[in-house]
């Protein structure tokens, strides 16, 4: 039972604006068949085709672009979005059938990465997130989820 949330939730991936991966942990995903880079690579430029594809189809002006999708679902899975107004872009994948994730992603950088990595006066904004106790606060957080 404690292992539910492994079962639905594949990964998840913290990017800068510039499409760096900061952060990336996965729990329940089948094996890449290519390199990690090139998987970081493919999302962030899917979650770019995708911010510009909404932007261009919404019948009005979006204003707030952090705002402009949430999630979508394929057959195979389903990937919820949320984009910080610093450009922060928290990425989880999960079962397709899952519900919205929006606010866990939320939670995520407001009580995880702000708390334990930028308040960190060690971390240096923009590099990849190393920090142990980060890592540890994510797992607990995703294994305590229903």
């Amino acid at each position: 039972e404690e292992f539910r949330a492994h079962q639905m939730i594949h990964c998840l991936y913290i990017f800068n604006r510039n499409g760096a991966c900061l952060c990336y942990e996965e729990w329940n995903r089948r094996k890449l068949e290519m390199s990690r880079a090139e998987d970081q690579k493919l999302v962030f430029g899917l979650l770019f085709s995708m911010k510009a594809f909404v932007t261009k189809i919404s019948p009005r002006n979006l204003g707030n672009r952090s705002e402009t999708f949430q999630n979508f679902k394929t057959s195979h899975y389903k990937l919820h979005y949320f984009e910080t107004a610093s450009g922060l872009r928290f990425v989880m994948m999960t079962d397709p059938n899952s519900g919205d994730l929006r606010e866990n992603l939320k939670y995520i950088f407001r009580e995880l990465y702000v708390n334990l990595v930028m308040k960190n006066p060690t971390y240096k904004p923009g590099d990849p997130i190393q920090s142990d106790v980060f890592s540890q606060k994510l797992q607990q957080y995703v294994r305590s989820l229903p």
